[in-house]
Parts: C-alpha cells; structure tokens; sequence
C-alpha cells in the first residue's frame, strides 16, 4: 500500500475505495512521491522503522514463548567469502514465464550483477558505512534514515540473497482463490524477491534485525534515550498495537495469534477486494522488480 499509494496508475476511485475501508497512509504518507522520487521528511521512514521493529519484537515474543530463542541479527552486512552460512546464493538465468524475453534478460543482467562481489564495495559497503556514521545519523531524521535504508540495502539485499526459486508465482486471481496453486504455499517456496514468500527464509531475519539496529545507532548518535514515533503505521489494523511504544503484541493480538483467531473474515474480504483492485491497477510491487530498474 505504502509503495503503491503515490503511484500514477493508481486510480481515484481505487484510492477511495481503499480509504473507505480504512486501509489509507495516515496523512496520505509513502515513500515516493507520483514521479518516483523519495520523500525524506513525512515521517513513511518511520513507518517503515516501525513496523519491522514490530514485527521483530513479536516474533521473539512468540519464539519466547515456545522455548526458542529469540532471532538472530547480522552485526554488519556479511562480506565475500567471510562466513560460508551467509555465502551469496549464485545468480541464475532469470526465466519468469510471466515476463517478456526482453525482460527476463535484463533481470539476468541486474542479477548478476547485484549478486558480485565488486556490488559489496560498491554500492552496499557504501551505503552501510553512511547509514552507521554518528556523524551522518545526526544529520538525518528518523524518518529519513528509514527510507534511505529500506530503498537502498533493503530492498538490494532481497535480490542479491535470493536463491533461484523451484518455479515463478503469478498474480493470483483473487476472483478464484481455488485456482491458487497450494505448491505456493510450501516451506519450499521462500523466494526473497517474493513478498509473499521472503519472511519464509532465514536470511530475511538477519536483514530484518540489522535494519532494526540502525534504530538505536541513529539513537545513540543523537542522544535520544526515548523515541517519540510519529510514523506508526501498521495497517487498518493499528489499533491493536501498542501506540507509539515498539514492543512485543499488546494482550489482544497476542491472544489472537496464539489461539489462531485473527482477522474476521470481512476484514479478509476486504484485503482481498484491495489486492485485487491493486492489481487491476498494476501497482503490486515485489522485490524482483528491482531487477528492470535501470
């Protein structure tokens, strides 16, 4: 939604319908603005920062509550030939049956060079070594640090950790959910440029904690001992979260996951009807689409 909402493809009458169902960034808040370009200072980095602190928080809650222990978290962004468990998975001939020849051979293109060890110097050790400066964490906003990382070495690391997947999911039609294939579904299918698969892989939580640790380097740089959020959005479904405070599950929604009890089914019909209208607007993004980027 945050990616989507600036979008020119996105129609009015899409837009209305997605904020008559409650499911609008507060204050119209994304990323990007209609041209593409990032916006630093509407506080979508601290959504951004947010939620994926959130999310971290509540699955160590839950992993805690199993006996496990809780997630582990890159210190700093692996190197070539540092550790062989975070060794970069090789890149592949990009055959998408759902893409043009065209396309798939630019994606092969981006790929191969996403996945190089000349891309950890430059640009990712570039971006790491600006994104944990205190002195450039002093310049920056919250807000601004969230967006910069999630564009940058977020949504490069999905690519460039991605193993080449058994197969390539379409775009479900959610008119038919029954033609959904349940392979889909499978442990197996844990492709990192697939949102719907990524959270599945185990590299995805080491990104996801060093993401959550530029939080407290940007708090250290500027002496703030008590952050005071501003960017909490987390969905239509924010209000059972713990406003303003990033910890794990508020009682309600811990209760709701435990027992599996969650969204009630109109709460499912409308993400369905949104994805869908979403989709007839062509303005579903996942993480492979980095790949036809110039």
């Amino acid at each position: 939604m945050r990616g989507a909402w600036n979008n020119p493809r996105l129609t009015a009458e899409v837009r209305q319908l997605i904020r008559n169902k409650g499911w609008a960034p507060p204050c119209d808040r994304a990323p990007f603005d209609a041209e593409g370009k990032l916006i630093l200072d509407n506080f979508a980095g601290e959504d951004f920062l947010y939620m994926h602190r959130q999310m971290i928080r509540e699955v160590n809650d839950l992993l805690a509550q199993e006996g496990e222990p809780p997630l582990d978290a890159w210190p700093a962004m692996p190197r070539p030939g540092e550790n062989p468990d975070f060794a970069v998975p090789a890149a592949w001939t990009y055959a998408d049956p759902n893409q043009s020849a065209a396309d798939n051979a630019q994606m092969t293109t981006s790929l191969q060079r996403l996945k190089s060890d000349a891309y950890a110097d430059n640009p990712i050790g570039i971006w790491e070594t600006f994104y944990t400066s205190p002195n450039n964490l002093r310049r920056l906003s919250l807000g601004a640090l969230g967006n910069l990382v999630e564009m940058t070495i977020h949504n490069s690391f999905h690519m460039r950790w991605a193993s080449q997947p058994f197969g390539y999911m379409p775009s479900p039609n959610l008119e038919d959910v029954s033609a959904i294939d349940p392979k889909w579904d499978s442990v197996e299918y844990d492709y990192l440029g697939d949102i719907y698969s990524s959270h599945v892989n185990p590299f995805f939580w080491y990104l996801h904690g060093w993401a959550d640790a530029c939080i407290d380097k940007w708090a250290a740089a500027n002496q703030v001992t008590d952050i005071q959020w501003t960017g909490t959005w987390t969905g239509k479904l924010e209000a059972g979260w713990s406003f303003g405070q990033p910890e794990a599950l508020t009682a309600k929604v811990r209760e709701e996951v435990m027992t599996g009890h969650h969204q009630s089914d109109a709460d499912l019909r409308d993400m369905e009807e949104i994805v869908q209208r979403l989709g007839s607007c062509k303005v579903i993004r996942n993480f492979y689409d980095l790949l036809l980027q110039p």
